[in-house]
């Protein structure tokens, strides 16, 4: 039966994606066509939903599948076309791949992102007026401002009727597919011939780095370390060697490991308590193996859509395709650069550079862009993203930008082996003659943006060896990411041989991560496999699957959870698993996202002496943050029977305990308001 839903879900995906693009397919190119029209589709609705929120709008599908199919009938010339099949050929494929890594590893964890991705998408599911009630700090609301993807995920759940875990893996793979369809519509407008396009899309979509080719040279496996260990470090290696996995070195490293990045001395270091700088860089193949649907997943998307929109725009047009339309084209270009303040802030100044970039490079063309179409596009698209920026907390926390401080800088060693391919293409993009100035636009563009993100950074709350984590983490992978593409591909376009040499020399040494990933998958547990609503880890206890079955089919009302640690614990699983509301979630985050104040954290010590089974007028609390389920789960097995009992004598009066397993020393349930 999983299968049977599987395959009707998808069919019905595909109406409506097809639907769009075919529509859309007189003016746009067919992969531009399907983005921008989910996006254009997604903008207006979180926009109108800012003044009435259209609730629960699973009963609409069959209307919008009449629809789709009737938009699909009248342009049955165009479905017959080679252009769209091999549109839908490439987006298929890319959708498969992204889909078998959700099919194969399926699971909603708590020790990355995955978890905060699916809260986010949560708050979106009833359909309030947004901004919505926040499901981990009621009774605030939901303002956090870089939630747009995850919007467009819950509102895709919404109309399908969804699980919101099952929602989140398909979402997964239908923004990567996207991502890679316009990638390859930016890369058949330059590079001819398929073999070099297959080479820039592998090097994309499987995530190496400059590193990946040394990593198996430079450090030995742990033979005390499980292989499934063994082959999942490598895969977060190659994207965090620098300051994280390259301490390893000190124990695991080859000698010449070693002699390449010798260990720091206490000598060396600028200041005595100085630890290596934690510098990563996680781009857009390495989504593949995170599986976290974040903010970056959108960003990469907004990226490869710009770039598109320039290749569409600067090269000829294709064959049974007509020229680009300067003014639509021009005004999606600009429309796309607002849309990054609420998919991915932090991107918002290089995505405006990318823009300015190809400005000034029409003006040195001497063809000056249509002014009025571009302050069309991006006053439609702020007018857009308005609402959702109205809305933002007041209290959210400074991030201002900073100088980075001379120790602070990468090492020069690690930034030229981390970094050699994008660096290599910056150069080797140059010698493509046909389109040497459109080159030399994208190599000014991401060039300055390398050099920017070496000496400012975003001041987070992190420090110390963190103090640049959080900005190169998203800055690197997305420039390197674009530079790959449209360097790669400018590169590849060259009529000089030698260039082409060095360009796929650039691309294909990257792609060495294949090893890495194809044992990664091997050796990795898949007892998920299959279980696209990614609970089943968590759920395969059966007292747990009947505790969170019982909330799935309750009334709606606020779940409290013991505390298990302040982030990254099963803390608030069972509401988010069940659809239910937190009475507070993990608190570094709350904290972090509400601008740090005082009751989260006095909420937390609170509801650890009430699953002690110590805390004073336990009733009064309750009744104040008007809870109406507390779950007992085998995570409050050491907590012994006492203070369950403790618990049960202090709130029985107005609580009923509902039982799923009972034994002489541990029970698992919940306490149901009466």
């Amino acid at each position: 039966m999983n299968m049977i839903f599987l395959l009707g879900s998808l069919i019905l995906l595909w109406l409506h994606l097809a639907s769009v693009s075919v529509s859309l397919s007189h003016w746009l190119p067919l992969p531009i066509a399907r983005a921008a029209g989910v996006l254009g589709i997604t903008l207006v609705l979180c926009a109108l939903e800012h003044f009435v929120g259209l609730g629960r709008i699973s009963w609409a599908w069959p209307l919008t599948t009449a629809v789709a199919l009737g938009l699909l009938w009248l342009h049955r010339p165009e479905l017959k076309s080679r252009l769209f099949r091999a549109s839908e050929l490439v987006f298929g494929l890319a959708f498969l791949y992204g889909l078998a890594w959700k099919f194969l590893l399926p699971d909603i964890y708590p020790t990355s992102e995955r978890v905060t991705d699916l809260y986010f998408m949560q708050n979106y599911f009833p359909g309030d007026t947004l901004p919505p009630l926040d499901i981990w700090y009621p009774p605030h609301h939901f303002d956090f401002y870089y939630a747009f993807q995850h919007y467009g995920a819950a509102l895709m759940g919404r109309l399908f009727g969804w699980q919101a875990g099952f929602t989140y893996n398909i979402a997964f793979a239908l923004v990567m597919a996207m991502s890679l369809s316009l990638a390859w519509d930016f890369a058949s407008r330059f590079v001819a011939r398929l073999a070099p396009r297959l080479l820039l899309i592998a090097a994309l979509a499987l995530g190496g780095t400059g590193i990946t080719p040394l990593m198996h040279l430079v450090a030995h496996d742990n033979p005390s370390t499980p292989a499934d260990w063994a082959a999942n470090d490598y895969m977060w290696g190659t994207a965090r060697f620098i300051g994280n996995y390259e301490l390893r070195l000190r124990e695991q490293g080859t000698d010449f490991g070693r002699a390449l990045f010798p260990p720091l001395a206490d000598a060396d270091k600028p200041a005595p308590d100085f630890e290596v700088r934690e510098i990563p860089m996680e781009n857009f193949g390495y989504q593949f193996y995170l599986g976290d649907y974040h903010p970056p997943l959108g960003s990469f998307f907004l990226l490869f859509l710009a770039l598109a929109l320039i290749g569409w725009l600067e090269a000829p047009a294709r064959k049974d395709e007509p020229a680009a339309p300067q003014k639509l084209a021009q005004a999606l270009l600009a429309g796309a650069v607002p849309v990054m303040l609420i998919t991915n802030t932090w991107i918002f100044p290089f995505s405006a550079l990318l823009l300015l970039s190809w400005i000034g490079w029409r003006y040195q063309q001497k063809r000056p862009p249509d002014w009025t179409a571009l302050i069309a596009g991006g006053l439609a698209g702020a007018l857009l993203v308005y609402p959702y920026l109205s809305g933002l907390a007041s209290q959210a926390i400074n991030t201002p930008i900073k100088p980075v401080r001379w120790m602070d800088h990468t090492p020069l060693l690690r930034f030229v082996v981390f970094l050699w391919p994008m660096l290599v293409l910056l150069v080797a993009a140059l010698f493509e003659k046909k389109t040497r100035p459109l080159a030399l636009m994208l190599v000014v563009a991401f060039g300055a943006m390398l050099l920017v993100s070496e000496f400012i950074y975003v001041q987070d709350p992190s420090g110390g060896k963190f103090i640049r984590t959080n900005t190169t983490m998203k800055w690197w992978g997305w420039m390197y990411s674009g530079a790959l593409l449209a360097l790669g591909t400018m590169a590849l376009a060259s009529p000089r041989k030698a260039a082409r040499w060095v360009a796929y020399i650039a691309l294909a040494l990257p792609c060495t991560y294949a090893f890495d990933t194809a044992w990664y998958l091997y050796q990795t547990g898949k007892g998920d496999m299959g279980k696209l609503d990614g609970t089943h880890s968590y759920i395969n206890e059966p007292a747990t699957r009947d505790l969170v079955n019982y909330l799935r089919n309750a009334p709606r009302g606020i779940v409290l959870e013991n505390w298990y640690g302040d982030a990254y614990t099963n803390q608030t699983l069972v509401a988010l698993f069940s659809d239910q509301i937190s009475m507070q979630g993990w608190p570094n985050h709350v904290s972090l996202w509400h601008g740090a104040p005082r009751d989260v954290w006095m909420q937390s010590d609170k509801t650890k002496a009430f699953f002690h089974g110590e805390l004073p007028n336990a009733l009064d609390w309750l009744a104040l943050n008007h809870v109406r389920y507390i779950a007992w789960t085998r995570g409050e097995s050491g907590l012994g029977m006492t203070a369950w009992q403790n618990i049960n004598n202090a709130i029985s009066s107005q609580y009923s305990w509902h039982p799923f397993y009972a034994d002489t020393g541990s029970q698992v349930g919940l306490w149901v308001r009466k």
